[in-house]
């Protein structure tokens, strides 16, 4: 990963580091070692400590963000699932879908089911979401409460439709992380930890709202 100003602990190293490593001079010359006797050798010292502290603080910082973006896509991305399809799904009244061949097929909400790929690395988003997109039909919901429909990758057979779901929302990383997208290696490399943070988040989101969730009828699973 290239090196960047952004994750740098300046104030850190202004207010902490630097005061510390002057601080080492003292410290060491109490140490039983001749060596550090000497006031360069020691000042010398505490800066090289200083130095390895200040890249500690600045790979925290890079871990710190990766996990924060990916905690707050993830819980942008589960509210769909607590509210508008949720509530849906919650529902007594029947679903109107509206396929491309422009039919309309009305299902109970026990007659529909949702599927959730989350996936394990970029690689595994791009494959499953080209697999969703070539195996299933693009489908209108239509709601009463609102003016216009909105569509879900679906498929429909003997009476049920599942709904195909991933989190497109993972896309806009390399937005957000260009050097660790760059590349195919390098996305595939970085992208494994911020994913594995974002379904972590996903699993602590379905615990705490599983009230919200009809039950057995949104299914996670990793991809």
């Amino acid at each position: 990963m290239a090196l960047s100003l952004k994750f740098f602990p300046i104030k850190d190293l202004v207010f902490s580091i630097v005061p510390t490593a002057i601080s080492y001079e003292g410290h060491l010359n109490k140490l039983p070692v001749p060596i550090f006797y000497n006031q360069y050798v020691a000042i010398g010292t505490g800066l090289v400590i200083s130095i390895f502290l200040g890249a500690l603080f600045y790979l925290d910082n890079i871990k710190t963000y990766k996990k924060s973006l990916a905690e707050i896509l993830a819980t942008g991305y589960f509210m769909n699932f607590t509210g508008r399809l949720a509530q849906l799904l919650h529902g007594k009244a029947d679903i109107e879908f509206l396929f491309p061949d422009n039919s309309i097929v009305k299902l109970k909400p026990s007659k529909v089911n949702v599927e959730v790929g989350i996936p394990i690395s970029h690689n595994s988003l791009i494959k499953y979401s080209s697999e969703v997109k070539h195996s299933c039909e693009i489908v209108y919901i239509r709601e009463a409460t609102l003016s216009e429909p909105y569509w879900v990758y679906a498929k429909y057979d003997q009476g049920y439709l599942t709904i195909y779901e991933y989190p497109r929302t993972l896309f806009a990383l390399p937005v957000y992380l260009e050097k660790q997208f760059s590349d195919k290696d390098s996305a595939e490399k970085n992208s494994k930890k911020i994913y594995a943070y974002f379904d972590k988040k996903i699993e602590g989101l379905r615990m705490r709202y599983s009230k919200d969730i009809p039950f057995g009828r949104i299914k996670f699973i990793q991809v």
